[in-house]
């Protein structure tokens, strides 16, 4: 599971990965509805570098700046970290963003790019 805001787990809980929330950005149309947690280390498949124009991946930012934070620290354009947690008595599955291959003890099932 995916705690959002968070770079660590539970005690009763194993951290795969941790990283920073990402999406499309607000502007833009026909991006995905839910946010992935996009890992520090990403791996490339195969790509062309620089801008291509098409399939933008954004990564989140807290936006409080009307007066409106809770916290004592203002958090205003700091990146949304993100934690990926696994408890091993329960069932899992899980697709890893920007990844080509899987923690150590997982097995791959699928691989492939995500639009």
């Amino acid at each position: 599971y995916v705690r959002w805001g968070r770079t660590t787990c539970p005690t009763d809980a194993t951290l795969v990965y941790d990283g920073i929330a990402g999406g499309s950005h607000y502007t833009h149309s026909g991006g995905g509805a839910n946010y992935v947690c996009l890992p520090h280390d990403p791996e490339w498949g195969v790509f062309t570098d620089g801008n291509q124009g098409t399939a933008y991946m954004q990564g989140a930012e807290y936006q409080l700046s009307y007066g409106n934070s809770p916290f004592v620290t203002s958090l205003h354009d700091h990146d949304v970290p993100c934690a990926v947690c696994h408890v091993a008595s329960r069932g899992s599955k899980l697709m890893i963003p920007a990844r080509v291959s899987c923690p150590s003890g997982w097995t791959p099932e699928d691989t492939g790019y995500l639009m």
